[in-house]
C-alpha cells in the first residue's frame, strides 16, 4: 500500500522546458518535423564537409581529371602514386612536418601550462583595484590587435637576437600569443573547482603549488586539453609569422610548405592535395583521440558549484 507520504515523495517538482526544448515544442507547433530538421542537418553537414572530400579525392586523380568539366566526383582510376610523387619531388616536406610537430608540441606544452598557471592564480588569489578581472582581460586584450601590426617590429627584434630562420623563435612567437587565449579559457575551467578543495589541501599542509598539481590540475583535466586542441589547431594552421619569420626550410612548418606550391608559372595541384591532405590527419587524429575529454571540457561549467 502506497501511503500519503510515498505519493508526495513520488511528485516530480516542475522543470522549466530548456531552449531547446522550447525550441523543438515551436518547430512542432508550425508543423515542423524531426525528418525536416535531421534533413536540414544533412544538408549543412554535406555542404560543410564536401570540401574535405574534394581535397582527399583530389589526391587519387589525374592533373587533366581534376581539372576537367564536368568535374569526376569519384576518382575510377585512382592514383596512388601521387604520394610517393610528392615525396619524390619535394623531399624537403618532410622537413616542413617535423618542423610543425616540434612548434605545435613545444607550443602547445608550454602555453597551456603558464595559461592554467595563470589561470589559477587569478582565480585563488586576491588583487587590489578588482585586478583579479582586471588582468585577464587586459592579458586578451593583446589578441584584439591584427597579427600583422606587430610582425615588423617582432622581425627586427628576432633578427637582432637571432632567432629568425629558427624553431625557437617560431616557438616563441607562437607561445606569446597562445597564452592569452589559453589564460582566458582555462579561467573558466578553474572557477568551477570549489573553494573548499583548495582549502582543505592547504589546512592538510600543502602549498598552492601542491594544491594546483594534485587537486586542482586532475579535476580541469578535460579543460586542459580542450585548450590544448584549440592551442595546436591555432598553432599547427598559422601561416603569417612562419611567412616573415622562417626564410628556408630549416625552419618552415607545413602552412608555408603548401604555399610553396603556388609559383608565378604555375600551381601543383595534386602535390598541393596530398600534401593539404597529409597536414589535416596529426590535428584530426589528436582530437579524435581526446574527443571525449573535448566533450567533457565543453560542458564544464554547465553545472554550478
Amino acid at each position: 500500500m502506497t501511503t500519503k507520504q510515498d505519493g508526495a515523495a513520488n511528485v516530480q517538482p516542475y522543470k522549466e522546458p530548456s531552449g531547446l526544448e522550447q525550441f523543438q515544442q515551436r518547430l512542432a507547433d508550425y508543423g515542423v518535423t524531426k525528418g525536416v530538421v535531421y534533413a536540414l542537418l544533412g544538408v549543412f553537414l554535406v555542404w560543410t564537409l564536401f570540401p574535405i572530400y574534394w581535397l582527399v579525392t583530389a589526391t587519387l586523380k589525374t592533373r587533366q581529371t581534376l581539372l576537367s568539366f564536368p568535374p569526376q566526383w569519384i576518382p575510377l582510376d585512382a592514383q596512388f602514386g601521387n604520394f610517393a610523387q610528392l615525396f619524390a619531388q619535394r623531399p624537403d616536406f618532410v622537413t616542413f612536418l617535423i618542423n610543425s610537430t616540434v612548434v605545435t608540441i613545444v607550443t602547445t606544452v608550454i602555453a597551456t601550462t603558464i595559461g592554467a598557471m595563470a589561470a589559477y592564480a587569478f582565480v585563488t588569489f586576491d588583487y587590489p583595484y578588482n585586478l583579479d578581472f582586471h588582468l585577464p582581460f587586459y592579458i586578451l586584450s593583446t589578441r584584439f590587435m591584427p597579427p600583422i601590426v606587430t610582425i615588423i617590429p617582432l622581425f627586427v627584434i628576432f633578427r637582432g637576437i637571432g632567432l629568425v630562420n629558427t624553431l625557437p623563435g617560431l616557438i616563441l612567437v607562437y607561445t606569446m600569443f597562445n597564452i592569452p587565449f589559453a589564460v582566458w579559457m582555462m579561467k573558466g575551467f578553474f572557477e568551477e573547482v570549489p573553494d573548499s578543495l583548495i582549502e582543505s589541501a592547504m589546512i592538510d599542509g600543502h602549498t598552492h603549488m601542491g594544491a594546483f598539481f594534485k587537486i586542482v590540475v586532475p579535476l580541469v583535466k578535460p579543460g586542459l586539453i580542450a585548450s590544448a586542441i584549440f592551442t595546436t589547431i591555432i598553432t599547427w594552421n598559422e601561416l603569417l609569422f612562419a611567412v616573415i619569420l622562417a626564410l628556408n626550410s630549416n625552419a618552415m612548418t607545413v602552412p608555408v610548405g603548401l604555399a610553396s606550391f603556388v609559383t608565378k608559372f604555375s600551381v601543383q595541384w595534386i602535390n598541393m592535395s596530398v600534401a593539404a591532405t597529409i597536414a589535416l590527419v596529426p590535428v584530426l587524429l589528436f582530437a579524435f583521440i581526446a574527443r571525449q575529454q573535448l566533450v567533457r571540457g565543453f560542458s564544464m561549467g554547465a553545472v554550478g558549484k
